[in-house]
């Protein structure tokens, strides 16, 4: 079958339930307490559905996900200036399989929900994650984002930066 990129469909909530467990764990080990950590698969199923996801799969399953939205959720754009602004999407979640970071998997998500984007009419994509998850915002940087304000999500343990890049940016 090989690496095979496709939208997410319902029956695929439990296998992403898993991956996103298998993505997020060292973060919740940091005290990280991101939503895909212990997410259940009526909340991962609810997630996917609130905008346009894909995954990435091959024989052994699922490998890695992405999903973005236009426009960026009520409860995120009541907590971000940035997230009201006319022509923003968000890349909402973005997990890879730990086995398979660094060969390419999160790259091609991007440029999917990067195309995906400018198709709907995004002049920007934005995104939050958390300020102490340094890797994830250099990731991020690398891909062009710049942080732009601060949040905090109810319930969360950390602050949030929010980041934006414009489509016109470097991919």
């Amino acid at each position: 079958m090989g690496v095979v990129m496709r939208p997410f469909v319902a029956g695929d909530a439990p296998a992403l339930t898993a991956l996103l467990h298998r993505a997020y764990a060292e973060l919740g080990e940091r005290g990280l307490n991101f939503t895909a950590v212990d997410q259940d698969e009526a909340t991962t199923l609810a997630r996917a559905s609130a905008g346009q996801t894909w995954v990435v799969e091959d024989e052994a399953g699922l490998l890695g996900s992405l999903t973005m939205s236009m426009p960026p959720g009520d409860e995120l754009q009541g907590l971000s200036a940035e997230a009201r602004r006319p022509g923003r999407a968000w890349l909402n979640q973005l997990a890879v399989d730990p086995s398979r970071r660094g060969t390419g998997v999160a790259s091609r998500l991007w440029a999917q929900g990067r195309a995906w984007a400018q198709r709907v009419g995004a002049t920007h994509v934005g995104l939050d994650t958390a300020v102490p998850a340094t890797h994830l915002v250099e990731l991020y940087q690398r891909w062009g984002f710049a942080e732009v304000e601060r949040i905090s999500w109810p319930g969360k343990r950390y602050v949030s930066a929010v980041m934006v890049r414009g489509l016109a940016a470097q991919p």
